[in-house]
């Protein structure tokens, strides 16, 4: 099997892109500034893992932008409309449970919605987004833990449940989160 070109992985890069910035003109801008950082550095291209390479550059000009905003004391805008539009497609019927799937996922913590996303959706090992995001991997590990377990009581806080209760299922429910095939 060969390399996915650049042109293949932009919906993984949008898709990262928003989970990142939560808006949808901030993470066109960020797509638009990974790409052509890409394009600059094309001698890098050969014998890597493109898509690990692109999303290690989105997460690196991610945190450039953040550190920006920071220092110019900017306001962090919410507008999360459309972050996670791509994840699941719901079966019919099932627009509530993507919904608040959704909602608990956007929630979380930046840094455990971008482990999260790279873990869980686009299926890099943990070694992997330890590489991407440039922490150890004992910190992906306990991040995505964190996740998992937040987003568990989310949902079972409303289904009406006790978390602790039925705590095992939805675990495992959030476990399995995968992006389809």
């Amino acid at each position: 099997m060969t390399e996915p070109g650049i042109l293949e992985l932009i919906p993984n890069l949008r898709r990262y892109a928003r989970t990142l910035v939560r808006d949808r003109h901030d993470a066109e801008d960020l797509l638009q500034d990974c790409l052509v950082s890409a394009y600059d550095n094309a001698e890098s291209w050969r014998g890597i893992n493109r898509k690990a390479w692109l999303m290690k550059i989105m997460t690196n000009l991610n945190y450039n932008r953040l550190r920006k905003q920071r220092n110019s004391r900017a306001i962090f805008r919410e507008d999360s409309d459309d972050m996670m539009e791509s994840i699941a497609s719901p079966a019919a019927g099932d627009f509530a449970a993507q919904d608040s799937l959704r909602r608990a996922v956007e929630a979380l913590d930046s840094d455990q919605r971008a482990v999260l996303m790279l873990v869980a959706i686009e299926g890099y090992s943990y070694g992997e987004c330890a590489d991407i995001l440039q922490i150890p991997q004992g910190t992906v590990m306990s991040r995505l833990s964190r996740a998992r377990r937040a987003l568990a009581q989310t949902l079972a806080g409303e289904k009406g449940e006790s978390p602790a209760t039925d705590n095992a299922t939805n675990t495992a429910n959030v476990i399995a989160l995968r992006r389809p095939k």
